[in-house]
């Protein structure tokens, strides 16, 4: 009983570190989508203020072609936007994916435990009856020993 006990103290563990690393998964994941939404944030401020400077009335004559480099400058602006969102998304949705799996870990986890517990308690209580049946045996041989000295 001890052998299976160990055993599934050892498989707790691993559940346990494989929990862990996924934690630590999540939290990677989590920072990059905080990098992610900061570094969207800067390009849309940018994006913004090439905006207004393209759309304000300027006192000087610009040539077609000074505007066609500010507008190609905002277009390339807006693309680097729709792939910042769409690295947003997909992580978005592996934040969801490993949330997803971690609540299945840590189940596991609370599952081994208890299981753990349980046949701790049985071990324990194996233990104690194993005792208790000594305690009794030199018991008995103390008051057999007794009788037969004529001390009872």
């Amino acid at each position: 009983m001890a052998g299976e006990l160990n055993r599934f103290r050892r498989v707790l563990h691993v559940r346990e570190v494989e929990r862990g690393v996924t934690q630590s998964e999540l939290g990677m994941k989590l920072r990059e989508e905080e990098n992610i939404v900061n570094s969207l944030d800067v390009i849309q401020t940018k994006r913004d203020s090439a905006l207004s400077e393209f759309c304000t009335g300027r006192e000087t004559l610009v040539s077609p072609q000074q505007l066609w480099f500010e507008r190609q400058n905002i277009d390339i602006i807006e693309k680097t936007i729709e792939g910042g969102k769409a690295r947003l998304a997909q992580c978005r949705a592996e934040i969801e994916e490993t949330k997803t799996e971690l609540i299945e870990k840590h189940r596991n986890v609370q599952l081994m435990a208890h299981h753990v517990g349980k046949l701790k308690a049985r071990e324990d209580k194996k233990v104690l009856a194993a005792e208790q049946r000594n305690l009794d045996d030199i018991t008995t041989m103390r008051y057999l020993r007794n009788i037969h000295l004529g001390r009872v």
